[in-house]
């Protein structure tokens, strides 16, 4: 009895000692903050944070520009006290988590400090300003699932991470690379995916050592939301458009700097003809997509050649020209000016050699991406507008455009082109709203803008001369009420018969326009 009676209380003092120690042991982990986010401004400061803990607690994790005192504590009941602590900000607006931890429990403060430089734009997806790769995963996250962007858009970055093992798919299959994108090539959870991306030119990859982690990159394609949960680029709709500042485009290769608007004030570079047209889409020859008119200024590095290696100073045939241009004449960054037509839009005739390298043009017409591969002009849709400061056909070309230099085109308004005295030498430019009605027989319609309005004859398509009228191509300019157009013409003044007014009018043919709301 004693030794069964000893056994009990040995056992009783055991489930006793147990019990007290799994309610010590097996106190639930529990961690919380007095608040979820803090804010400073641009100069070093501190703030102060409350959080509770039921264990031991640690800081796991912080941005490298916040300091936290103390970054680990006891477990308490009571409140504890943390010190956040920010450095000055020189540059953009930053945030970042503080992560306290106690094992599986976890707790984040955000930290938001404003920077000198303000917010940092994550881009728009052009090529004047392309995505970040943050910039790019919200705008595909914004599409839904496994929707395609409308148009191509730019991301620019620096590779973090090369998928597949590789740098290009194996056998050459594809010749495509995936890879992603992060804006300090630092890789993370939080970059840009680059899925079977084509090379330079939208061409295949060739090697497998043509990029690397570390390689600053602009993609240019179309972007998705794959399955509603990886934004990425579409495949075989995207490509490296520039690779540690080399770019490469239509004839000899775009190497330069893309600079102008596309207006005759602001002509396109070579390069930033190559970056236009490279966005137009090329299913084949007769379904492509062409730009609007649009002017580039270069010089001629060289002329293009027959299959016989002839230089073709311009074909007899068809009466156009195709030559090579780039910014200083230099083969080293060029733009492919593909059959066109010369001074005054006119066909090139026998004997007419009067461009060679190094001449200064600006070429006004459309683009078109060809073969999706090479940047250049349309066809017979596009002109030497001028020619070493020469803007009007000098008797060399195709019998149009008056035979003699053309004055300087002044730019101005309504008002100043109505005080002016009529002229069938100087031309003008005007910008205006189309307003009244539209007289799509003879190109007939009111100018309108901010001075005044002043009746428009006979629109042209091209520059026909002074006086031309009832060209029918008018229509296919595709000019509606309300839409904002750029005309250059001359100055003239008619009165009806029975009509007491005199009625000022431009004699103009087309630059370019704007849809507007009618």
């Amino acid at each position: 009895m004693k030794i069964k009676a000893l056994f009990a209380a040995v056992l009783a003092a055991g489930l006793l000692f147990s019990g007290c120690r799994q309610d010590e042991d097996y106190v639930l982990p529990a961690l919380q903050v007095g608040t979820e986010s803090i804010e400073f401004g641009q100069l070093s400061s501190e703030q102060v944070v409350e959080l509770t803990a039921t264990r031991e607690w640690m800081v796991r994790n912080k941005p490298e520009w916040v300091a936290v005192d103390p970054d680990r504590g006891p477990a308490s009941s009571a409140t504890q006290r943390v010190t956040v602590t920010v450095l000055d900000n020189s540059e953009y607006d930053r945030a970042g988590d503080v992560l306290f931890s106690i094992g599986l429990a976890k707790a984040a403060v955000s930290v938001k400090q404003a920077g000198a430089k303000g917010a940092k734009s994550k881009g728009t997806g052009t090529l004047e300003d392309p995505y970040t790769p943050e910039g790019a995963r919200e705008a595909a996250a914004a599409l839904g699932a496994d929707v395609e962007s409308a148009t191509d858009v730019y991301i620019k970055g620096k590779i973090s991470k090369i998928a597949n093992n590789g740098t290009f798919t194996e056998g050459g299959t594809y010749g495509n690379a995936s890879f992603y994108i992060s804006e300090d090539g630092s890789a993370g959870d939080e970059d840009f995916y680059c899925y079977r991306i084509l090379y330079l030119g939208n061409k295949k990859y060739t090697s497998g050592t043509d990029i690397a982690v570390g390689d600053e990159v602009i993609v240019c394609g179309k972007i998705v939301n794959f399955k509603g949960n990886t934004p990425e680029t579409v495949a075989g709709k995207a490509f490296l458009y520039s690779l540690n500042g080399e770019t490469q485009g239509g004839g000899g290769g775009q190497t330069g700097t893309p600079k102008g608007t596309g207006t005759l004030a602001d002509p396109y570079n070579a390069a930033g003809a190559n970056a236009a047209a490279s966005t137009l889409t090329y299913t084949d020859k007769d379904n492509y997509q062409k730009s609007d008119e649009v002017y580039i200024k270069g010089k001629i590095s060289r002329i293009a050649v027959d299959n016989k290696n002839v230089e073709q100073v311009f074909t007899a045939q068809f009466g156009n020209a195709s030559f090579y241009i780039s910014d200083d004449g230099s083969t080293s960054s060029e733009f492919y000016v593909y059959r066109t037509l010369y001074l005054g839009n006119q066909k090139w005739q026998e004997g007419n050699t009067q461009i060679k390298v190094g001449d200064e043009v600006i070429i006004c017409g459309k683009l078109m991406n060809y073969n999706g591969k090479t940047p250049e002009t349309v066809a017979n849709e596009s002109y030497i507008y001028s020619l070493n400061g020469v803007t009007e056909d000098n008797g060399q070309g195709g019998g149009g455009g008056g035979g003699g230099q053309q004055t300087e085109v002044k730019t101005v308004t309504v008002a100043e082109f109505i005080a002016a005295e009529p002229s069938e030498t100087q031309k003008y430019q005007l910008t205006g709203k189309v307003t009244g009605k539209i007289n799509e027989t003879y190109g007939n319609f009111d100018l309108q803008d901010a001075t005044g309005t002043v009746y428009v004859y006979g629109l042209t398509k091209t520059e026909l001369g002074y006086g031309a009228t009832n060209d029918k191509s008018f229509a296919s300019l595709g000019i509606k009420e309300g839409d904002t157009v750029t005309l250059i013409g001359y100055r003239y003044t008619y009165k009806k018969e029975g009509q007491e007014d005199k009625v000022e009018v431009m004699y103009a043919y087309y630059v370019s326009h704007t849809s507007g709301s009618n």
